[in-house]
């Protein structure tokens, strides 16, 4: 959909007056015609044609992805830019017309006071000798601190078709160690997460919980990952004896908006985890303290058993549930040991339960 390049100028400069008037409650805002300066023609079509996708993740964090062509750029403001980037990203200096996307289409508000106003707007406008437009340089500076990156020249990697995973990604890479204390291993296991986990995960999840300020809260969001497939196999075998059309998601959710039927879930759980490897389950029972070394077998049942109780101490607010402190150290081990779990789920599981299905033939 066509943006019209002198309504997205108004939107810059109408900005940068209204941060400035309640700031200073006498200033003086005029209705000057103003606009950035132009790059080419090229960065002007892209300005006005580019395909935008806003993902707000706070009240000053979003993240943004601007696609002209074949290429793929993406922006991000309010969070920590990575040492090093995720895999297929390059770092790249803002144009006129990314900066323009970025602030129009998610309606930034400038942060500039009257006085950076006065001296960025008060001598340049149309109708000034020699006015081409204000510089980039001059205008940045009055807004939120914004960041691009540019998709590698020939790449087509999955991830980066889903911004919630391309910010993810971006996050984990340069997670500050706080307010979680991620150490650099589960750091890079939420990185690999993103980067390469299978299609179907549900990647707004891990996202949210990477957000949170709070372990459980992270621990819980990799656990409705997990949630979502508990009536699969079930459900599996029900249509190997009746006919349905559509994916196996749907027909969940028809058992349980008409019969509220739902497997029990800590069994559900069991089920879905012996799927995963014996390593996946080993790492589980050494996250709560399993002595691993003394165990002939990762049993899937003694995983979801764990997990579960995990799972209602955070849940439930009652006497026999009351959740127990655990270090940083053990929930680092929790988390990773989640991430493999739900990259083993979804890896066997992911695409059957969410795709459709053709419908058997009826009995004659």
């Amino acid at each position: 959909m066509s943006r019209n390049k002198i309504e997205m100028s108004s939107y810059i400069f109408d900005r940068i007056h209204a941060s400035a008037l309640a700031q200073d409650p006498h200033y003086l805002a005029d209705q000057n015609k103003r606009w950035l300066a132009r790059k080419d023609e090229a960065d002007l079509s892209l300005m006005t044609n580019a395909a935008i996708e806003v993902l707000t993740l706070g009240a000053k964090t979003l993240a943004i992805s601007i696609k002209n062509g074949d290429d793929i750029y993406f922006c991000f403001s309010g969070l920590a830019v990575p040492d090093q980037l995720p895999v297929n990203l390059d770092e790249m200096e803002p144009t006129p017309g990314l900066f323009a996307c970025a602030v129009y289409c998610a309606e930034l508000q400038a942060l500039g006071t009257a006085s950076q106003a006065r001296d960025t707007l008060e001598q340049q406008y149309l109708g000034q000798v020699g006015y081409t437009g204000h510089e980039l340089t001059e205008i940045a500076p009055l807004f939120p601190k914004l960041y691009f990156v540019k998709v590698s020249a020939g790449v087509n990697a999955p991830y980066l078709d889903k911004l919630e995973r391309v910010a993810g990604a971006y996050i984990a890479a340069g997670y500050p160690g706080h307010p979680l204390e991620v150490d650099s291993r589960l750091r890079l296991r939420l990185l690999t997460l993103f980067e390469a986990g299978a299609d179907t995960i549900p990647f707004g999840l891990p996202l949210q919980g990477l957000l949170s300020y709070s372990w459980p809260s992270l621990f819980l969001d990799l656990y409705r990952c997990l949630e979502q497939l508990y009536t699969a196999l079930k459900l599996k075998g029900l249509v190997e004896r009746i006919p349905h059309k559509g994916s196996l998601a749907e027909l969940a959710y028809l058992l349980e908006e008409e019969l509220s039927w739902r497997p029990k879930e800590q069994d559900a759980l069991a089920s879905i985890l012996a799927l995963s490897s014996d390593d996946t389950r080993s790492k589980i029972l050494s996250a709560f303290k399993f002595d691993v070394a003394e165990l002939t077998e990762y049993s899937s049942s003694r995983c979801a058993k764990s997990i579960y109780k995990l799972r209602n101490s955070h849940v439930h607010f009652r006497p026999a549930m009351k959740a127990e402190p655990k270090p940083s150290d053990q929930w680092n081990e929790i988390v990773m040991a989640m991430c493999d779990a739900v990259d083993d789920v979804y890896e066997a599981l992911g695409v059957e339960f969410l795709k459709d299905r053709p419908g058997l033939p009826s009995a004659v």
